[in-house]
């Protein structure tokens, strides 16, 4: 699936995701949660030869306890609704053939409940495991997953870190697939 299409089935989600525990407030981050936010930087694009899109997360590695909260921004909203989706470090996509057709964001998208191009919005926001819920997962490993809104910057998810400490969980957007960060949990 071309992460493109996913992106109005996850916006139509998240328009409608408000009463399932996407929110809007600065002052709503839980004390002493580790923040991560989807930013955006300078794009380029030279005619005729590429698009570079600097959409990312605004790190590269995270740190967070077991037991911790991870608070995940939406700061780049004008890219649209972003997942926070861990998988395992072969399921990441390195080349732009396999960013362009990502098969563990299809099949997570799915999971999801995600038809793109329907104008449906995915049927869940959250996923335990590669199972779709409508309740934040506890994050343990692989398949587990959130989307936050699309609207306004500052809307975020917030996701319980309960994989024990010695983890390392990577994770990717599923919509922006090389959006692709690492978290090291700790005691």
């Amino acid at each position: 699936m071309h992460p493109g299409k996913l992106l109005a089935a996850a916006a139509a989600l998240c328009a409608a995701a408000g009463a399932t525990g996407v929110a809007v407030a600065a002052t709503a981050t839980p004390a002493g949660a580790t923040v991560i936010k989807a930013v955006v930087g300078p794009s380029a694009v030279k005619i005729n030869r590429y698009v570079e899109d600097s959409v990312r997360w605004n790190k590269d590695v995270y740190t967070v306890k077991s037991g911790g909260i991870l608070h995940i921004v939406n700061d780049a909203a004008s890219e649209g609704p972003h997942t926070f989706t861990v998988v395992t470090a072969k399921e990441l996509p390195r080349t732009v053939a396999q960013i362009n057709s990502c098969a563990i964001c299809a099949t997570l998208a799915k999971a999801h409940g995600a038809s793109p191009g329907s104008g449906t919005p995915p049927k869940f926001q959250y996923l335990k495991r590669g199972v779709g819920q409508n309740t934040p997962p506890d994050v343990t490993g692989p398949g587990d997953s959130g989307i936050t809104g699309p609207g306004k910057p500052g809307e975020f998810i917030n996701l319980k870190v309960t994989a024990k400490p010695g983890t390392v969980l990577q994770f990717i957007c599923l919509i922006h697939p090389w959006m692709q960060a690492k978290i090291i949990v700790v005691k």
